[in-house]
């Protein structure tokens, strides 16, 4: 059927899985500290970030609603919520919204503080590269969240307990124009399993070396010359063979008359690349 498909790159833009929530993250890293995970969570993290907008041709005869000149967005409702499965006082705290901890013990208060305000970070996986340290993220943050929902909790007969959840992000007077939400979206990318040079001895290859090309010819008088091959990625393992003897890097390989195929099998994580150069000796 002509329109029943998927783009191409569907894989690639795929939100997968529940993520986390985590009290600090950096998007230019993409590591996840697991020390900074807030909570667990049950059935995933829900975050909308509503417009609201003021319309002042509403009121105008003869000028019909939502004229985009006379349309200008007010602000934006900001919330994340969800079910906790854990807490300790320290999420607790951020539960309450206006409280203090010491030792075991929550103390709500009556008045707000700066304090009570903080950013909280949600991610997930995306994309088909998931694992590894190239794999894609979404990552949301929350900015200046405060609990708007309560301190909730839902005890279980022979199961655990839920921690209802709501936070609402806040403008702030410092920067008025801020919204206090980001995105980030980043595309995994899939390991390099490259390589950044091949050299057999001082024997020229055809073509002239590529890492993306992956199949080559050469030839040469000599009973013996040394195979060089180095990976783009220094994490990747490259494995050489002569036939099916296997060659180290910067050893020598031993021809036999006519041709000879050597593969040099490059792995990084789950991807890989073969290169096969076959040398004719005369």
């Amino acid at each position: 059927m002509k329109f029943t498909q998927v783009a191409a790159d569907a894989f690639q833009k795929l939100q997968l899985n529940a993520g986390v929530m985590l009290s600090e993250f950096d998007p230019d890293d993409g590591a996840l500290d697991r020390s900074k995970i807030l909570a667990a969570t049950g059935g995933g993290v829900a975050f909308e970030a509503t417009p609201n907008f003021v319309d002042f041709g509403e009121d105008i005869d003869n000028v019909p609603n939502n004229t985009k000149e006379l349309k200008k967005l007010d602000y934006f409702d900001v919330k994340m919520s969800g079910t906790a499965k854990t807490a300790d006082t320290d999420f607790a705290k951020m539960l309450v919204g206006a409280a203090d901890v010491s030792g075991t013990k929550v103390t709500p208060r009556s008045t707000l503080s700066l304090e009570d305000y903080s950013d909280i970070w949600w991610v997930g996986d995306y994309s088909d590269v998931n694992t590894g340290a190239s794999a894609g993220f979404m990552a949301i943050k929350l900015i200046d969240a405060l609990s708007t929902g309560g301190f909730k909790i839902q005890s279980n007969d022979n199961g655990k307990g839920d921690f209802a959840f709501e936070f609402t992000g806040h403008y702030s007077l410092e920067d008025i124009d801020a919204v206090p939400f980001e995105i980030y979206i980043a595309e995994g990318e899939s390991p390099d399993a490259t390589l950044s040079s091949l050299a057999f001895g001082s024997l020229t290859l055809s073509p002239t070396f590529n890492k993306g090309v992956t199949a080559y010819t050469t030839s040469t008088t000599n009973a013996t010359n040394t195979i060089t091959a180095t990976a783009t990625d220094n994490t990747a393992t490259v494995v050489i063979k002569n036939g099916s003897t296997t060659v180290t890097s910067g050893s020598s390989a031993t021809w036999v008359t006519g041709a000879n195929t050597v593969t040099v099998t490059v792995t990084n994580g789950a991807a890989s690349k073969v290169y096969t150069v076959t040398v004719t000796k005369s």
